[in-house]
């Protein structure tokens, strides 16, 4: 199984006013840069059979455009299992029922989805720092993992928008 694991793209910031910490939408930046990304985890990934995310709208919207652009049909499950604070054993159950698929994206929040990536690869404490907007995969060979899984690649934001420009340019210089 491929997991990719994916936060949310930039998202008003903690403490604006009109803004609960849980409810806090994407910026125009964070959507601009995000639909730009996620043309970079097109060229990388393709497309997904399932897409998985935290009910938090700024989670729920990069999951959104993520799927537009890599033209994923199904639906979006939604989880509180990857709300920050989750344990990990809970959304290991949860992804369980879906390890007949070959690629999950799962898209949250930091420092959850760091100590989720770190975890799946042997390691207790967070060593994997996903930027906004920023992807990794791993690949695991069940679910829940019986040992550790394999780092693929991790992308940051700036790495997926360079792949995007250069597929957009014919990638030719």
């Amino acid at each position: 199984m491929q997991l990719y694991i994916l936060r949310h793209a930039i998202a008003v910031p903690r403490g604006t006013p009109g803004y609960p910490n849980d409810d806090r939408p994407l910026t125009e930046e964070g959507i601009a840069k995000m639909t730009e990304g996620a043309k970079g985890i097109k060229e990388a990934a393709g497309s997904f059979d399932l897409i998985i995310t935290s009910p938090l709208i700024r989670a729920l919207d990069t999951a959104k455009i993520t799927a537009e652009v890599t033209g994923y049909e199904n639906q979006i499950i939604i989880t509180e299992h990857l709300l920050p604070g989750s344990p990990q054993r809970t959304l290991f159950k949860f992804i369980a029922d879906y390890k007949h698929l070959e690629k999950i994206l799962l898209v949250g929040h930091e420092p959850h989805l760091g100590f989720l990536a770190s975890k799946l690869v042997g390691i207790d404490e967070s060593v994997i720092d996903l930027k906004k907007g920023g992807i990794c995969r791993i690949d695991i060979d069940d679910m829940p993992p019986g040992k550790n899984g394999k780092l693929i690649w991790l992308l940051q934001p700036k790495h997926l928008r360079l792949i995007s420009k250069q597929n957009n340019s014919g990638g030719n210089d």
